[in-house]
């Protein structure tokens, strides 16, 4: 359950964090958009009005230059004509600077405005930004003839303050919000841990209530055997009595995984002897079967790991690949390292058709029911598997290639 519950952590974490990252997105554009938009307008009024400001007594209610302050996104006044900041240049048909008017202007001088005007000559943009300033151009007959340059220092100054105040503010709340979900995800998940234990409970007890009578069957049966009753009956029982202790073993196998999961004691081991050792008592099934079995490994293959665990994962996937592995076919094991860990596959001809590997390690699931009810299959071994991988923060997958099947996955 504290996997679910961080899950949970994560999901709104992130999904927090993407919200804030698109809504500060938009206002970063928007507050962009309406700055250039604001230095347009002001570029374009002071173009019509041969390169400078005009002063509000200079005109009346009705003249054109009204009609642009009322259109405008600044707030004009009688001081708009003094506080604005900017500067013009002349251009003559050669492209070549003609005059600079720097009379609207103090924090710049000629030369850097000479500079700045050749870097926009040539520029495609009619207008656009550089460095403080927003440049318009003007054109006559096609050719540039006026650049206006508008000093947007403190509207670019109010932009990254803007800006930098709602990363602080949403880095903030993305915290805090978290932070209370950590708190209340506790209560959110309780109800499911609950559910959970009761399940794994019920599992354990009534696997062991089972084992009794189970065990009490698989006497009395071994008993008539050995007092020389033989019949198909009989052994039918005797068979179904093992496949039925398996069965609760594997269920028993699994409530405890999901108990231990985080408590694994770990030592140091050495793959390619673990291989050898867990492969050997399936030896004789494999002969009478006609199958050939190796183990491709190099040496000094060490995982850190619960060996008993691991031991388990190589005798399951064994296992399974001993009972589908077609007559006079092979089981190959593979083991090697990557940056990752130590890699595995274990790869065994088969007679099957169709296998859909997608869900071989769904707990349960048996590619052909009749077949599996022939191999004593219950769909629960290779589900075990994959939570031992799982568990040590690893991966296991399942392909099928012709006709054979291969298991491959990496422990770190």
């Amino acid at each position: 359950m504290k996997k679910l519950r961080w899950r949970l952590v994560k999901i709104v974490f992130f999904s927090v964090v993407v919200v804030f990252a698109i809504m500060n997105l938009i206002l970063m554009v928007s507050l962009r958009t309406y700055n250039n938009s604001q230095a347009d307008q002001m570029t374009r009024i002071i173009s019509e009005n041969n390169g400078t400001v005009p002063k509000m007594k200079d005109y009346d209610e009705n003249s054109s230059n009204k009609q642009l302050f009322r259109n405008s996104f600044y707030e004009f006044n009688e001081e708009s004509a003094y506080r604005t900041r900017y500067f013009s240049v002349s251009i003559n048909a050669d492209r070549q600077i003609k005059s600079v008017d720097m009379d609207h202007v103090a924090a710049i001088d000629e030369k850097k405005a000479v500079r700045m005007t050749k870097l926009v000559l040539f520029s495609p943009k009619e207008v656009g930004n550089i460095g403080n300033y927003r440049f318009r151009k003007e054109y006559t007959n096609g050719v540039v003839s006026d650049i206006i340059f508008l000093d947007c220092k403190e509207s670019q100054e109010f932009y990254r303050l803007v800006v930098t105040l709602t990363i602080s503010v949403s880095v903030l709340l993305t915290l805090l919000i978290t932070i209370i979900f950590i708190i209340a995800s506790k209560r959110v998940v309780r109800p499911f841990e609950v559910n959970s234990q009761r399940q794994k409970q019920f599992i354990t007890d009534a696997s062991h209530e089972l084992k009794t009578p189970l065990a009490i069957i698989s006497a009395n049966a071994e008993v008539l055997q050995y007092k020389g009753e033989q019949n198909e009956w009989l052994q039918n029982i005797v068979e179904q009595a093992k496949r039925m202790g398996k069965l609760i073993n594997q269920l028993l196998v699994l409530a405890k995984l999901d108990e231990v999961q985080e408590n694994n004691e770990r030592q140091e081991i050495d793959m390619k002897e673990l291989v050898e050792k867990a492969v050997e008592p399936f030896h004789e099934v494999l002969e009478q079967k006609d199958v050939m079995l190796s183990v491709e490994a190099e040496d000094g293959l060490i995982v850190r790991a619960n060996r008993e665990q691991i031991e388990q994962l190589v005798t399951i996937l064994m296992d399974n690949a001993s009972k589908y592995v077609s007559e006079h076919g092979s089981i190959v094991w593979k083991l090697g390292k990557n940056h990752k860990g130590v890699t595995f596959s274990i790869a065994n001809t088969t007679e099957e058709d169709k296998i859909d590997t997608a869900r071989l390690f769904d707990r349960f699931y048996r590619n052909d029911s009749s077949r599996s009810s022939k191999t004593g299959g219950h769909g629960i071994g290779l589900s075990i598997a994959k939570k031992i991988v799982d568990a040590h923060k690893g991966s296991i997958a399942a392909e099928s290639e012709g006709n054979t099947v291969i298991f491959s996955g990496m422990i770190p």
